[in-house]
């Protein structure tokens, strides 16, 4: 039987093709294991130095919010709304509205945004809700106004009616 030299081999063709898998694995779990932590390390580095607050408003519901700097992200409180029909019958719903405005808001002055977002006065129907928060900050107390309005269309048989919706509330929130 005629057995080449290894230097006659080949070149093309590995003669031991499970060398290269010898490391088990290891580079392709270093880097998933590095995508992750980059992944990771950049959420974390938006909430790093945020502050969260915790505060009641005038009516009694929980606000929350972060505090980074100046710029207060992620208010999440209810606000009571009134809602009037301007059409027809002129009647009225009144009810709570879940506050979220799409921009955060910087102490000492008055930010507006609209968001369209799902309105509890609609029946969970979407609707552009504007909003305005004003904030000023007392040593670690924050406090402010928190302002929304929007209108929605309810479809009828003998024609449309239209609500305009409006809710105004003030809070005061400390450090959790």
């Amino acid at each position: 039987m005629n057995i080449p030299k290894p230097e006659q081999r080949n070149p093309v063709i590995n003669p031991r093709p499970r060398a290269r898998l010898a490391d088990g694995g290891f580079r392709a779990g270093l880097i998933v294991f590095t995508g992750l932590f980059l992944a990771w390390f950049m959420f974390a580095a938006d909430f790093a130095g945020a502050t969260p607050y915790k505060g009641k408003t005038k009516g009694g519901n929980q606000v929350t919010f972060n505090l980074t700097g100046n710029a207060a992200k992620g208010i999440r409180t209810l606000v009571p709304t009134i809602c009037l029909e301007t059409t027809g019958n002129y009647s009225s719903r009144a009810g709570g509205e879940l506050f979220q405005p799409a921009a955060p808001a910087r102490v000492g002055k008055t930010v507006k945004s609209k968001d369209l977002q799902p309105a509890a006065m609609n029946m969970g129907i979407k609707a552009t809700k504007n909003y305005e928060v004003r904030l000023r900050k007392n040593g670690k107390a924050v406090s402010g106004k928190l302002s929304l309005n929007f209108s929605f269309l309810v479809p009828d048989l003998y024609g449309a009616r239209i609500f305009i919706c409006s809710g105004t509330t003030t809070f005061t929130a400390r450090p959790r």
